[in-house]
């Protein structure tokens, strides 16, 4: 028999890849399911900050609303190969992450989108698609 109550989401790895050739890049992400405490915790705040605008926000406030929430996403990251940010492979920051987000669309659409495969939290880790 399987207890409902251990079906649960966990954290996943994205390997980031590059825009053109679609190749790993170097860069994993590790991603936080939106059941995670922190993940929640940034989504009632971006719901509060809408509330306390009257619903009015201007397009900076969202686009700062949407860095929040994808930082709030990812629990960690592994800098593999050579590859670097800015001349060097930072440590896991808060600051540091949303800079990366912000310079690199691509990178913060890679993280969006894999946020959103529900189904991808729940595999095993090895498990594989099809």
């Amino acid at each position: 028999m399987t207890e409902l109550s251990n079906i649960v989401a966990a954290e996943r790895r994205l390997e980031v890849l590059h825009p053109a050739t679609q190749e790993p890049v170097g860069l994993v992400l590790v991603l936080l399911p939106d059941s995670h405490p922190q993940v929640k915790a940034a989504a009632r705040k971006s719901i509060n900050d809408r509330i306390s605008h009257r619903g009015k926000v201007t397009a900076e406030q969202i686009e700062g609303n949407r860095i929040a929430m994808l930082a709030a996403s990812v629990g960690g990251w592994e800098w593999q190969g050579d590859l670097t940010f800015h001349g060097e492979k930072p440590e896991f920051c808060d600051q540091t992450l949303r800079q990366l987000l912000k310079e690199l669309p691509w990178v913060a659409e890679q993280a969006d989108s894999a946020l959103s495969e529900r189904a991808e939290f729940f595999r095993r880790p090895d498990e594989t698609d099809g």
